[in-house]
């Protein structure tokens, strides 16, 4: 008991440090860090919580490699993205694109914004309906109204503030889902430690399938890790080198997050009812690790949606200024997307949407795709041309995006 308690303490500790450091001028005043803060907020409150679960649902004990697959697909993507930044994006500021690249690009802003006004939706819902239930008032009317106080609250700090306002939001909310993942992370490194030390063996109770049926499940967990293309519109404040180190870091930390979290969440994930996964049973099986987890992956459970729709709102704001050509302003963009987003929770059942949602990024990813081998023939010299490996990398991309698009499923 007292190892329990003092291994408990560490924790507690191991989480307030971090919390300084990430608190120093060193990070605070970085513009590369604050840059991250977008990108790496909208990847990780994607689905740090549910993604290993979710993968163990549909593949059991190949759930490392499955995420290793989806994170080096993300990457892939995300480079795709990158190359528009520096090449595509100055050539879209001058006006001097050809009309069918414009066309695709535009057409490609439309669609993420509609995506992001989902997004921001169900990450709300999803923070409003995970307090209410934990505080035992679950009810769709209150979770309603809550997600709309949060919308609204959301709206007034990017009107007043602007994207300096929204990412102080978005640093204090990182700032602490990082500390406790870091926590997180050492408990079930222990606990791991503790399984292989006992000869222990993995037993997955989970729903077999056929193997093209969990190939079209893990085609629609990609969207899981969405969150790095809001560096493409963050261009108000930072330039295009740093946007882009910045979605690599942000890719690569959340990435390493992913793979790690997945392997060490093994031990305990085997505990959770694979068959109907609530957050909840997630949250309740990390105190097998330690006590204090529980309470404080709750904690980062609420920090990573809230920051994940500060993120998301953030880069729908921006890619609407740039869309209308600076005559919608970034802070009255944040509003009419905050509004959409009250509308649509007010309107909607968004757990019936999301896959509509999902369908939606992997659109905008695949017009990504197409705008930069569009823009390698009809708008870059002959001697600037992407090359022939690039160019078949991006194809196989576009590939991949159509397959996810027709085929991908959400797991039962």
């Amino acid at each position: 008991m007292e190892t329990s308690l003092v291994f408990n303490v560490f924790l507690l500790i191991s989480s307030i440090v971090v919390i300084i450091l990430l608190s120093l001028p060193k990070f605070r005043k970085n513009q590369h860090w604050q840059a991250m803060l977008t990108p790496l907020s909208s990847i990780v409150g994607s689905g740090f919580l549910i993604m290993s679960p979710l993968l163990a649902s549909i593949v059991g004990e190949f759930s490392p490699l499955a995420v290793l697959g989806i994170v080096i697909l993300a990457y892939s993507i995300g480079h795709v993205i990158r190359f528009n930044i520096l090449h595509v994006e100055p050539r879209s500021t001058a006006g001097t694109l050809s009309g069918k690249t414009k066309e695709i690009e535009y057409l490609g802003n439309i669609v993420l914004v509609l995506a992001y006004v989902v997004a921001v939706a169900f990450y709300l819902s999803l923070f409003s309906a995970f307090l209410l239930n934990y505080l035992g008032y679950a009810d769709l009317t209150y979770e309603r109204w809550l997600t709309t106080i949060i919308i609204a609250f959301i709206a007034v700090i990017g009107y007043l503030k602007g994207l300096g306002g929204l990412e102080k939001m978005e640093s204090l909310s990182m700032t602490v889902q990082l500390s406790i993942v870091v926590a997180l992370l050492i408990g079930l490194g222990f606990f791991g430690m503790s399984f292989l030390a006992s000869d222990g063996v993995l037993d997955y109770q989970y729903q077999t399938r056929p193997i093209h049926t969990q190939i079209q499940m893990l085609a629609g967990v990609l969207l899981v890790v969405q969150g790095f293309e809001t560096s493409r519109f963050l261009g108000e404040k930072y330039s295009p080198a740093v946007r882009v180190a910045s979605m690599r870091n942000a890719q690569i930390i959340s990435g390493v997050l992913y793979v790690v979290s997945v392997i060490l969440f093994m031990p305990i994930v085997q505990h959770i009812d694979l068959m109907h996964i609530e957050p909840a049973q997630i949250i309740k099986a990390t105190g097998a690790a330690a006590l204090v987890l529980p309470i404080m992956l709750m904690v980062a459970a609420l920090m990573s949606q809230f920051s994940a729709a500060v993120a998301d709102t953030g880069g729908a704001g921006g890619l609407l200024n740039e869309s209308s050509n600076k005559r919608l302003s970034s802070r009255i963009s944040y509003v009419g997307i905050s509004l959409s987003a009250i509308l649509l929770v007010w309107a909607v059942d968004l757990m019936e949407i999301i896959t509509l949602a999902s369908r939606a990024f992997a659109t905008y990813y695949l017009l990504q795709t197409l705008l930069a081998l569009f823009y390698c023939y009809k708008d870059c010299a002959v001697d600037a041309r992407m090359t022939m490996v690039n160019r078949v990398f991006y194809m196989v991309i576009a590939i991949v995006l159509l397959y996810v698009i027709f085929f991908a499923i959400p797991a039962e």
